[in-house]
């Protein structure tokens, strides 16, 4: 899906070495052309710039 397309309450997983880690979409932004995405796991809340038109895998 495009980092464009995400909407709040869309799901992330990330293979860390021996677990997997999953990430909720909390809210996304856009800031100038690139997009601000704040995301929430069991680390806690942290944010992440994406260009609009770069990929990621996700769920909803």
């Amino acid at each position: 899906m495009k980092i464009q397309e995400l909407q709040p309450g869309d799901r992330i997983t990330e293979q860390r070495l021996d677990h997997t880690v999953a990430y909720e979409v909390i809210a996304i932004r856009q800031v100038g052309r690139r997009f601000m995405v704040t995301f929430n796991s069991a680390l806690g809340l942290s944010s992440a710039h994406y260009q609009g038109d770069a990929y990621i895998a996700a769920a909803r």
